[in-house]
């Protein structure tokens, strides 16, 4: 689709997301925080502010390597002063230490890592968001309740962990004051194992961070909440060399989510493919912003088309199927 007629279609997404998912006001101050790749995206969140009548700034900076890595500090102190921070970013922000001290000065944060012009006006983006917001709410609230976690998968999969007393979110593309944090493409409810719970086997076969769409599975395998050994073909490959060059932590199981929203589709972008009705992603390195305890320089997301994951004894998602009955009041 044209340049010029993409912005044109991104106005109503970024007015939406602007006015109704973050609720920006007049009298805020907004910062919209990019990169060069993805500044599109950023300028008609910039325009959707300022129409509002916000005092907006928009910050450029350099590309990071790698999900999960901190922003220039200049940026981090942007974060924490400004009212409203939006985060239209290639890598994401969310798993950072940055995000969590605006998010103690009480700025309301807007991620959109990793999405495109595209991605703005057609899939994940044109679901029905006050459903999207019941089912996600419902899903997160059994989630809260669990005990364990088991997720299997025609493909290898199975693995077991502990939830008990970790509360799951509910990420609907709204912000809620008790994250600090709204995400777009909106659909999932994440948590956290229990640091030293998880053992068995995960096999991703959608898409990973840092690399995208796979064309051979990754397997993982856990114990005692570490990934212990990474095997598959040449991106596996690259995933042991990203966990050789980053800090300790790096192979810490660090979230389990589900994902909602059934517009979503699986285009090899983590952003959009992990919020599919139905799969699940687990992610391996920092947990702090989901209310663990383990830091790390990483946050990679890898999604997993068509799991099963029970709840104790209550099967939620079967071959990759979200069981919607259970989230209806």
């Amino acid at each position: 689709m044209p340049t010029d007629v993409l912005e044109l279609e991104m106005i109503d997404t970024s007015k939406a997301i602007v006015e109704e998912c973050l609720s920006v006001q007049p009298d805020d101050e907004v910062v919209v925080i990019t990169d060069p790749r993805k500044f599109g995206v950023a300028k008609s969140i910039a325009t959707a502010a300022n129409a509002v009548g916000a005092t907006t700034v928009t910050s450029i900076m350099p590309l990071l390597e790698s999900h999960g890595n901190e922003p220039p500090p200049t940026v981090a102190e942007a974060m924490k002063t400004a009212d409203v921070a939006f985060t239209c970013t290639t890598h994401a922000i969310t798993h950072t230490r940055a995000r969590l001290e605006a998010a103690d000065e009480g700025t309301r944060s807007g991620i959109l890592r990793g999405v495109t012009e595209d991605m703005m006006v057609e899939g994940a983006m044109t679901v029905d968001f006050k459903e999207l917001r019941r089912v996600t709410e419902a899903l997160a609230e059994l989630m809260t309740d669990a005990s364990r976690a088991h997720v299997t998968s025609e493909n290898g999969t199975d693995i077991e962990f502990s939830i008990e007393g970790t509360q799951a979110h509910s990420l609907d593309g709204y912000y809620h004051e008790e994250y600090g944090f709204a995400t777009l493409p909106p659909g999932e409810a994440p948590t956290h194992p229990v640091e030293g719970t998880a053992n068995g086997t995960i096999v991703i076969d959608v898409s990973m961070d840092n690399i995208g769409t796979l064309d051979e599975p990754i397997r993982l395998e856990v114990k005692e909440g570490f990934v212990t050994e990474v095997s598959g073909g040449d991106e596996a490959e690259t995933l042991r060399n990203i966990l050789a060059n980053s800090d300790s932590n790096a192979g810490n199981l660090a979230e389990f989510a589900i994902g909602t929203n059934p517009k979503a589709g699986l285009i090899g972008n983590t952003a959009e493919d992990k919020k599919r009705a139905g799969t699940m992603h687990f992610a391996i390195g920092d947990n702090e912003s989901l209310g663990g305890s383990t830091r790390s320089e990483i946050h990679l997301d890898g999604v997993l088309r068509k799991p099963t994951v029970k709840l104790d004894d209550m099967t939620v998602v079967k071959d990759g199927v979200l069981d919607t009955d259970l989230l209806t009041d």
